[in-house]
């Protein structure tokens, strides 16, 4: 059943992404809210948008898996993991080798 409602989650993001894409050839490319979704939750609609522009996207199979594992850890755990990563010292820093990358 998860995997049907993924699968309708996805169409439904295409359908999003479709509409956008059809009023940008029409020369109405604002960021309202996609036909047919007045009924979703603010919430959602923002979603919804957020996916049409491709700026977001649904969670892979392995994301899922990783975040149900994650949860799944005790909170002593999780809390000792989030010290570890605050505590390092990239060097040289992550945003100079995002820009190294880029050239």
């Amino acid at each position: 059943m998860a995997t049907v409602e993924a699968e309708l989650r996805e169409l439904k993001a295409r359908v999003v992404r479709l509409e956008q894409v059809v009023r940008e050839l029409r020369g109405d490319s604002t960021l309202a809210a996609p036909a047919g979704m007045k009924d979703l939750s603010e919430r959602e609609r923002a979603l919804a948008i957020l996916k049409a522009e491709g700026l977001i996207r649904d969670p892979t199979t392995e994301e899922r898996a990783l975040a149900a594992e994650w949860q799944a850890l005790p909170e002593e755990e999780k809390q000792a993991h989030i010290q570890l990563m605050r505590s390092l010292v990239l060097d040289p820093l992550l945003s100079q080798i995002i820009i190294e990358n880029r050239r």
